[in-house]
């Protein structure tokens, strides 16, 4: 008999709105983007899921007042999506509440378990509970909560009043439910939800332009992500009032993308809109709809839209299936009437075989020619590029032979010139000796050979000799090998055409002379010297510093 009374209750309330409804383009695109959400509403259900997976994680070591914390937020998650699962974690919070003494979580809880028992249609239950809370908690002093309270109590008495039958009783409940609204609205410090109430008020009382003017502001500045369920819904009863179906239906709409986006499963709007289709003839999409209410209301647990849902579902199944049937018998008809095109199609099909085949044939001998061509031209484009790489590669070997004779060049005269000029100077030193001992000056001799000057003088003759050779071969090798250095660690020499000892190290090792003993004899220091005069030039590179001497070598 209450299934009765539900469904009758629904369906005046609803069928008249659908009546003339008409789909705009804009409630087109709007059933559209529902349409595929309900078909990937288990993604969103499982977003829901991982978020309280998340929290549950945390719960492991964390202390009184955060693991409470976490109680409240899973099972804020859980409240309007699957009620069992919340019930099993405000038992948690109520155990705390019991050993640890907090009167005011255990206000919550029993506001908590109310909201649980008015989702599941348990109502007398509901009441019990909220009637057990400690009025000392529901002061200003504990605002979210008191918020919460009336909320829950508006929510409660709004559904009694909607569903009981009996006209002394529903009075006393819709007086319950003006009282706490007002509260509701006298205590609420946020604008939009505080209109939200107000809406609704003005709604109950006959005045939906009203209940408009508040929430349409807030309606104009909202887009899919951040679309608010509650003032989309409030403005569908608005619309619903002045008679303007087509406004009932785009706010249903949006209302519902909101609760599917959030994972909600327990809501009003989808099952409403799809009354509303199915009125409209749009069977199948109801049906859809209709569907993933009951299947979301039973997941829920929330016996209340189960029982609304499943009131209103046989009708739209019997319609579903018949539609589905005439479908099908239409379906045969055309597949009768295409088998009979078919045979026609068939022999102009086989008349068109017969070109079609010669004319396969003859492209198939053109592809294989082209494919012929495309081959040749492959393998001589290779043949091209091997002839180009090698005429680089000996353009190359041929450059680098040049450099090598002109070193040879260079060096070999040098070396003949410095010879001559080493076999002069013992010549001038012998006949210098022979005097002084000619003269007997021996201790003159003496200081002269120990002195060294003249070795001195040869070495910094040989060095300048070898600094010129080189800046003749490699002009440019001075500032290439800065380029090569941190600006910090560039080396400058004094004198233009001569190079320093750092130039000197790394100017053999361009020359290919590689090994540190080699570079100190050639040089006339010792090995550690070489080695740390290469390892502190290597620091000051750019790039990797193991490279560094390699990069020199291709200056």
């Amino acid at each position: 008999m209450k299934n009765c009374a539900l469904l009758l209750l629904w369906l005046c309330g609803i069928a008249v709105s659908a009546q003339k409804l008409q789909i705009t383009p804009p409630l087109e695109k709007l059933l559209d983007r529902l349409d595929e959400l309900v078909a990937e509403k288990a993604s969103y259900h499982e977003q829901r899921e991982k978020q309280a997976a998340k929290l549950k994680s945390q719960l492991h070591g964390a202390q009184t007042q955060l693991r409470v914390g976490l109680y409240k937020e899973i099972f804020d998650i859980y409240s309007h999506f699957q009620t069992d699962s919340a019930n099993v974690y405000l038992d948690s919070l109520e155990s705390m509440s019991d050993t640890g003494g907090d009167e005011q979580l255990s206000a919550y809880v029993k506001i908590a378990r109310a909201e649980l028992h008015a989702i599941t249609g348990l109502y007398a239950d509901a009441e019990q509970a909220l009637g057990e809370v400690d009025p000392r908690q529901i002061t200003a002093a504990n605002q979210p909560l008191r918020l919460y309270y009336f909320r829950v109590r508006r929510t409660l008495s709004g559904w009694m009043s909607q569903y009981i039958q009996f006209p002394n009783i529903k009075k006393n409940w819709e007086a319950k439910m003006q009282q706490f609204r007002d509260s509701l609205i006298a205590i609420d410090p946020n604008p939009v939800t505080c209109d939200v109430v107000k809406a609704d008020k003005a709604n109950a009382e006959g005045q939906p332009q009203m209940a408009l003017d508040l929430l349409l502001p807030y309606a104009n500045k909202m887009d899919e992500a951040h679309a608010d369920p509650y003032v989309c819904y409030t403005l569908a009863e608005s619309y619903h009032a002045l008679g303007q179906t087509d406004k009932v239906a785009y706010w249903l709409a949006q209302t519902a993308i909101c609760d599917l986006q959030k994972g909600t499963t327990e809501y009003q709007a989808l099952p409403w809109l799809a009354q509303m289709l199915f009125e409209a003839g749009q069977v199948e999409r109801a049906y859809q709809y209709m569907l993933c209410s009951m299947e979301d209301a039973n997941f829920c647990n929330a016996s209340l839209r189960s029982v609304e849902v499943s009131n209103v579902f046989p009708i739209i199944d019997k319609q579903y299936k018949q539609t589905t049937q005439e479908q099908r018998s239409r379906q045969r008809r055309l597949l009768y009437l295409l088998g009979a095109l078919l045979v026609i199609l068939v022999g102009i099909i086989v008349v068109f075989y017969l070109q079609m085949k010669k004319l396969r044939l003859m492209r198939r001998r053109q592809t294989e020619t082209n494919d012929s061509l495309e081959e040749a031209n492959r393998r001589m484009q290779q043949a091209m590029d091997q002839l180009h790489e090698t005429n680089e590669t000996l353009q190359k070997t041929y450059a680098a032979l040049r450099l090598t004779d002109k070193m040879k060049e260079e060096y070999i005269a040098r070396y003949l010139s410095q010879c001559r000029a080493y076999l002069d100077s013992m010549e001038e030193s012998r006949k210098r000796a022979l005097r002084m001992v000619k003269d007997h000056q021996i201790d003159e001799l003496y200081k002269l050979l120990k002195a060294g000057q003249q070795i001195k003088e040869e070495q910094e003759h040989f060095y300048a000799d070898f600094d010129a050779a080189f800046l003749t071969l490699f002009p440019h090798f001075i500032e290439q090998f800065n380029a090569l250095l941190k600006p910090e660690g560039q080396i400058h020499p004094k004198h233009e055409g001569q190079l320093n000892t750092e130039l000197r190290i790394f100017a053999l090792i361009r020359l290919g002379v590689k090994d540190t003993g080699q570079i100190a004899h050639f040089l006339n220091f010792s090995l550690a010297t070489v080695y740390n005069y290469r390892s502190k030039i290597r620091n000051k590179a750019l790039g990797n510093p193991a490279d560094f001497e390699l990069r020199v070598c291709e200056l």
